[in-house]
């Protein structure tokens, strides 16, 4: 099977003419899988069992941050030999087997996870910061998602932070070396710093962020909420949307509270809702996602 306009509208949650107008340039490449059947399949859930049986990792827990200071300063040390900005635990992971509509496949197309990151970015940042000016993305790693950003709109003002040196020096070198406009600054998102300036006409992006404070999201949210931004994105694990009496739907949401990884994102933005202090404009299911978890749901949210 290929991955087409239909497909990804589908899973999208959108139409097809949205599709084939923002994701234009993504779909001339093929992706090509199948969905995996009968004992091969058993065979793969028995993997991802034995997986989360044998996993010893937790988010957040001690000596996490000198970890990710270290990873991002291999990925410095390898963007200034090769220019490469993929996250290492993208290309580290085993590039056969994924999830895509709630189910497994196997993929017949090299860097499948990352060509439908691509696919699915560039949908949602068409359609939802188009008339955006400045776009801020916190927990932004190595900065891929601001260059993609970059490529689609080179006018606007991008500002990107990160909670450890070595990825802000990272994205200040990826700035320079690639001319984009965009300044980077530290920042903890456990601990908001709330003298923050942000500028007129501004978005708030997290893809992958809020997911390593291992559910103490509150003080974030309740920041982003009071800056007043025009709309906030969110591409986060988020185990509410599991269907848990599906088993390939189940493994994931045991794999995702096992690594402890935040769970309260759509339950605190909810509350919210309710509070009527915010509008939620979409939520929907993270549309594909690694052998182990969907990490890709989409929230998009503004304040009342």
């Amino acid at each position: 099977m290929k991955i087409n306009s239909s497909l990804l509208s589908k899973i999208f949650k959108t139409n097809k003419k949205e599709i084939e107008i923002f994701c234009k340039d993504q779909l001339k490449k093929k992706i090509i899988f199948d969905y995996l059947k009968g004992e091969e399949r058993d065979k793969v859930i028995i993997k991802i069992l034995e997986r989360i049986k044998n996993d010893r990792q937790i988010i957040a827990s001690k000596g996490r941050t000198k970890k990710w200071n270290s990873g991002w300063s291999e990925a410095l040390n390898i963007y200034k030999k090769s220019e490469s900005l993929t996250p290492k635990f993208y290309t580290a992971r085993e590039n056969k087997f994924f999830r895509l509509n709630g189910e497994l496949i196997k993929s017949h197309t090299p860097n499948f996870e990352i060509e439908m990151v691509n696919l699915f970015r560039n949908w949602y940042f068409k359609k939802y910061l188009k008339n955006i000016e400045n776009i801020y993305e916190f927990g932004a790693g190595t900065g891929h998602n601001m260059v993609e950003l970059a490529k689609i709109f080179p006018n606007k003002k991008l500002f990107a932070s990160d909670f450890v040196s070595s990825s802000v020096n990272l994205l200040k070198l990826v700035s320079k070396k690639r001319k984009i406009n965009m300044k980077s600054f530290k920042f903890n998102m456990a601990k908001p710093n709330k003298q923050l300036k942000f500028n007129n006409n501004f978005a708030i992006y997290t893809s992958g962020a809020l997911e390593q404070l291992s559910g103490k999201i509150s003080d974030f949210i309740d920041f982003a909420y009071n800056s007043k931004p025009k709309i906030v994105l969110h591409v986060e694990p988020a185990p509410q949307f599991y269907n848990k009496s599906k088993l390939v739907d189940f493994t994931g949401d045991f794999f995702q509270r096992k690594r402890k990884y935040t769970d309260n994102l759509l339950d605190y933005l909810i509350k919210m809702e309710k509070k009527n202090k915010i509008k939620i404009i979409k939520k929907m299911k993270s549309p594909f996602g690694s052998l182990m978890i969907e990490g890709y749901n989409f929230i998009a949210w503004r304040p009342k």
